[in-house]
């Protein structure tokens, strides 16, 4: 790049950031949003990148989001009545009665083809390049585009327990790799996933930082979380719905999910004997509760994927046969008139 073409891509960042800056000022937040992330499609600047989160999280609390309205869950007809496992539909064939019908009426919705190839591949290379900077944080600049702490004056919550309990886990919070988080905001408006998620809540959702992660599992380390309701933690009165999406094939050769193939509209005892956490359910507590082979193991290619909200009942699933790693991202939405807002909001 010519040295007049750097000054002036960083005129045009400055510009851009200042113009955004002004659109707050004059409460204007989904405005500067929205007008960031149309500039970063061309500029692909760290800076933007990092005001976007920042902003996204700071816009939640300057917006009324209102009340909740309706009946929560609402009761929808049944469009898979003879379903005696998890529904599926092809991408093309999504929309909200079905996507409703699935999580209302059997726990879970599969979604097949819904990314493409290149959306695949960019998600891909977003997790490895978000892994390297989190693992190498300590010898990076700050405000580095593909690992930059979070931190809120909103809300009295800090990430510090969560990130090495994620890492562990195989994964990094999505909101802490600004140029991952663009990436991903982009994929979700090109497939109308945040239009159907919308539409589905009554409300334009926001997403979760504490819940929003890219994966990469390796199969040779065991999951830790066991079976478990997110509700369990996440708590009453809220309207969720999770977008969990393979970015590679999963099941066979790959860790991939074990999942009771119906809706449950209760949380299950948790923290009994031979539970990992005081949130997850033991495996004693599912034989009891659960009869015998009502349990669905998951089987995706890449670019699948399956919703489900916070009652949903399953656990990662692994096997000593497996030898791939599983790419995956993990999308929580909530409604934002009853966010949870220890789980901090990114606006959409």
């Amino acid at each position: 790049m010519s040295q007049f073409s750097t000054r002036l891509r960083s005129f045009q960042i400055h510009r851009a950031r200042s113009r955004a800056e002004k659109l707050v000022a004059n409460k204007q937040s989904r405005e500067a949003i929205d007008f960031l992330q149309r500039k970063n499609s061309n500029l692909q600047s760290t800076k933007i990148e990092n005001q976007l989160v920042q902003l996204r999280h700071d816009a939640f609390f300057s917006i009324d989001h209102g009340t909740p309205r309706g009946v929560w869950p609402p009761v929808v007809t049944d469009l898979f009545p003879n379903s005696q496992v998890i529904p599926e539909v092809d991408a093309s064939e999504l929309d909200t009665d079905i996507a409703r019908s699935g999580v209302f009426n059997h726990g879970s919705l599969i979604i097949r083809n819904l990314l493409s190839t290149k959306q695949i591949e960019l998600l891909i290379d977003s997790t490895d390049k978000s892994f390297e900077a989190f693992d190498n944080a300590a010898n990076l600049q700050k405000n580095q585009s593909w690992f930059t702490p979070l931190t809120s004056s909103h809300v009295d919550e800090n990430l510090d327990g969560d990130r090495p309990f994620v890492r562990e886990g195989g994964g990094v919070l999505a909101a802490e790799s600004p140029q991952a988080l663009f990436h991903l905001i982009n994929i979700l408006e090109e497939t109308a996933i945040i239009s159907l998620v919308t539409s589905y809540l009554g409300e334009r959702p926001a997403l979760s930082v504490k819940k929003t992660t890219l994966r990469c599992v390796d199969p040779a380390r065991e999951a830790t979380n066991g079976w478990h309701q997110d509700g369990a933690f996440l708590g009453k009165g809220i309207r969720t719905l999770n977008v969990w999406i393979a970015l590679s094939d999963c099941g066979v050769h790959a860790p991939s999910m074990d999942m009771i193939p119906r809706r449950i509209n209760e949380i299950v005892p948790t923290g009994t004997e031979g539970a990992w956490f005081d949130w997850s359910i033991s495996p004693k507590v599912i034989d009891q509760v659960f009869e015998q082979g009502d349990l669905q193991h998951l089987i995706f290619k890449a670019g699948d994927a399956i919703i489900f909200d916070e009652m949903n009942l399953h656990k990662t699933s692994t096997s000593p046969e497996m030898s791939a790693k599983r790419y995956a991202v993990e999308c929580w939405f909530f409604a934002p008139s009853c966010y949870p807002l220890d789980q901090l909001p990114i606006l959409l």
